[in-house]
């Protein structure tokens, strides 16, 4: 039960997020989203992440007592700091979105992870104790547990919300599992093995590493089946994540006319896949071990970003053969001309600047505005947004500096609020 003065302070933030998504300048962003998105105009969208300390300095801390409660206030406190200090293309939806709470056993259950603080006390480093590292010899330590979902503890949670501020704020259920159903198939390789023995096994034990992927990508389509079997597949097409930190905001989604009863199937949606842990191999060895097992769930979605840190130039003769591949990712270790030039105006170049061009210990103007000039100016025949991510010092002593580098952005572009 919500406590007189949690709903209270909820209805406050609520009352604020509100106004701030249904704002004129938010209905703005959407269209500047939605016309990149579709490739209909070159607007240039951009929106800088906080991976680092930048909100914990600066956003206020919840007051609510209840944890779910402090859950939701904390939620729509972070957009609406975002949103007073970064001067960026950012959209929040235009309700309280309550995920589906969905069990998906991990598919080695001897996998044990040790974690290391950083000199801030995030734990952000790690090790396994890769319990696939003989990969021949351990494969059946692969299990595939069952899929769950509590409908009656996300309807609480939905109940909950919407009793405090629905009037002021629709409350919606929503699944953010659909969009990263296949993601991460690489990343479990490397978890389960160490990335020396995945490397290695791939030229010494080259039938086992199929193996081991086929078993991953069972697992991958059998959870989107499920999701879809089980009625859990909602859009995902508004102002939500669906990639490497890019916005999927846009009209094409669904693609079919729909009636109130209708599932919505993977292909009415935003997927998403990468393969950053591949960036020490050959495209060939993409293209055979890695790729024909993302393209099980993969070609399933309407619309597919793809990529993380690793640098796609190499791999796009292949990337390209992706079914409605729409966004795909150009890291700072990226050849920004290759890839403009390869993918002309049929894919949007989803450009992660360099971090430490933003967040390095002292911050050059010039220098953040050669950088972002540099990919406007290859990428000028293209599609193409700017997302700046792993920003892990960013702090709020550098509220100024993102100020600054949002105001360069918007005058290199041409556009103001």
């Amino acid at each position: 039960m919500t406590t007189p003065a949690d709903r209270e302070r909820l209805r406050q933030v609520a009352g604020e997020y509100a106004g701030i998504v249904n704002s004129e300048v938010m209905a703005k962003r959407r269209e500047i989203w939605r016309r990149s998105n579709r490739l209909e105009a070159r607007t240039v969208p951009f929106q800088i992440e906080d991976n680092g300390t930048f909100f914990a300095d600066l956003t206020p801390k919840p007051r609510c007592e209840g944890a779910f409660e402090r859950e939701l206030e904390h939620g729509m406190l972070q957009a609406i700091t975002n949103h007073r200090l970064i001067d960026d293309d950012r959209v929040f939806t235009p309700y309280c979105g309550i995920s589906w709470l969905i069990g998906r056993p991990s598919l080695c259950p001897e996998l044990r992870i040790t974690r290391a603080p950083d000199a801030t006390g995030r734990q952000l480093g790690y090790e396994t104790n890769t319990p696939l590292a003989d990969l021949p010899n351990s494969l059946h330590k692969l299990q595939r547990g069952p899929f769950t979902v509590d409908r009656d503890g996300t309807h609480r949670r939905a109940e909950i919300a919407t009793a405090a501020f629905g009037d002021l704020l629709p409350v919606r259920i929503i699944t953010p599992h659909t969009l990263s159903a296949g993601t991460g198939l690489v990343h479990k390789a490397v978890t389960f093995m160490g990335m020396s023995n995945f490397y290695v096994a791939m030229v010494d034990q080259p039938e086992a590493v199929h193996r081991f992927f086929d078993f991953v990508a069972r697992e991958n389509v059998e959870f989107l089946d499920w999701l879809e079997a089980e009625n859990l597949i909602l859009p995902n097409s508004g102002e939500f994540s669906v990639g490497s930190g890019s916005c999927g905001y846009t009209d094409e989604l669904p693609r079919r006319p729909l009636k109130n009863g209708d599932k919505l199937l993977p292909s009415d949606c935003w997927g998403f896949q990468e393969a950053q842990e591949s960036v020490g191999i050959s495209p060939d060895m993409y293209a055979e071990f890695i790729h024909p097992y993302q393209r099980r769930t993969g070609d399933r979605y309407g619309l597919l970003y793809y990529g993380c840190c690793e640098p796609v130039h190499e791999q796009w003769p292949v990337l390209r053969n992706f079914k409605n591949l729409r966004k795909v990712t150009v890291s700072p270790w990226c050849d920004q001309e290759s890839i403009a030039a390869a993918v002309g105006r049929g894919v949007v170049l989803s450009r992660k600047p360099h971090p430490m061009k933003l967040c390095g210990e002292a911050f050059s103007a010039a220098e953040f505005e050669a950088h972002i000039r540099e990919t406007l100016d290859i990428a000028r025949d293209n599609f193409v947004e700017l997302i700046f991510r792993d920003t892990c010092t960013l702090c709020g002593a550098m509220k100024d500096r993102v100020a600054d580098a949002c105001r360069i952005v918007r005058g290199l572009i041409g556009r103001e609020r």
